[in-house]
């Protein structure tokens, strides 16, 4: 029929395209399995220790679905149930104080008082001596003078010539000795020398004697000291410098060894006082003492203790050794 042909034309050129053998089956393929290693095992124990092992550990992991989309029971594991739950504090004690958006103000800025000193430095630089020295005033009384007499020395001193102003500089050296003056009676008395020698003529006049030469027993020995701090105390005639003094000699044993207090009595400790009345302060002083050898050979030591007229001020010197040969 001429109204076919068309239509059969259509089938042909669609079948052209398909695959050469098509084959469908309603019933599904089934894979075959692999076949399992034939593994021989020869303790058991060992195994189903590991097996209740693995089994133990699942237990602490969460169970996952087989299937998508399965739900699963809520169980907790045996991990969760040591765990404690910390509970949540919705209000903290002593409570929360909100702060507002806008920073607050820093507090104004005080700064801490001035030290006394350089307060009163201050105020005697700038002109105002009367508010130096009542700030002077609140200090300790027994600072209060020996910081009205620095004071100026400082104020003056600093902006001085010293190099070439000879006139100011003297005026700041007297100054300096008034201050030295008022710490002196408190000041610790000291022993700056203190030497054996064969002649003495004054204060820093002698001669020292070699410690290499010994004595001889019966020997003169003189000993030479000069003492520092010591004060002038202002009497109707001028000055009075009042010093007392202990000697004591000791063997090698450390036994005490007799001494002439006297031409005629024999003591351990040898007590003797220098008291001296000048018409100007003395700045130098010295002391001289002499006693004879000991009369056995040997290698002795000799102490001197030193103190003021009022026995508050005490020093006391190093053993000095020396010693004695024989005839």
């Amino acid at each position: 029929m001429p109204g076919r042909r068309p239509l059969l034309a259509l089938v042909a050129c669609y079948a052209i395209s398909l695959q050469a053998c098509l084959h469908v089956s309603s019933t599904p393929s089934t894979s075959t399995p692999a076949p399992e290693p034939t593994t021989k095992i020869t303790a058991k124990a060992p195994v189903e220790v590991e097996t209740s092992t693995n089994t133990a550990t699942r237990k602490d992991f969460a169970i996952l679905p087989k299937v998508p989309g399965a739900v699963m029971p809520k169980t907790p594991s045996g991990n969760s149930a040591a765990m404690k739950t910390v509970p949540i504090l919705t209000n903290p004690p002593g409570g929360v104080q909100t702060a507002s958006g806008e920073p607050q103000p820093f507090p104004p800025f005080t700064p801490p008082p001035e030290p006394p000193l350089l307060a009163a430095v201050r105020a005697y630089i700038e002109s105002r001596p009367d508010q130096a020295i009542e700030i002077i005033r609140t200090m300790d009384k027994n600072n209060q003078d020996f910081v009205l007499a620095v004071l100026p020395i400082l104020a003056r001193g600093a902006s001085a010539d010293l190099m070439n102003d000879q006139i100011t500089t003297a005026a700041l050296v007297e100054q300096l000795r008034g201050a030295i003056a008022r710490l002196e009676p408190r000041a610790a008395l000291k022993i700056e020398k203190f030497v054996f020698c064969s002649k003495v003529d004054g204060f820093g006049r002698y001669t020292p004697r070699s410690m290499a030469e010994p004595y001889k027993p019966n020997d003169r020995v003189n000993l030479y000291l000069e003492l520092r701090n010591l004060s002038n105390q202002i009497t109707s005639d001028g000055y009075r410098v009042h010093v007392r003094a202990e000697v004591e000699i000791r063997d090698a044993k450390e036994n005490l060894v007799p001494q002439f207090q006297s031409t005629e009595q024999r003591v351990p400790v040898v007590r003797f006082e220098q008291d001296l009345v000048t018409r100007s302060p003395l700045s130098d002083f010295h002391v001289l003492y002499g006693f004879a050898a000991p009369a056995v050979p040997g290698v002795y030591t000799v102490t001197v203790k030193l103190s003021d007229a009022t026995g508050r001020r005490v020093v006391k010197s190093q053993p000095a050794e020396f010693r004695v040969a024989g005839p």
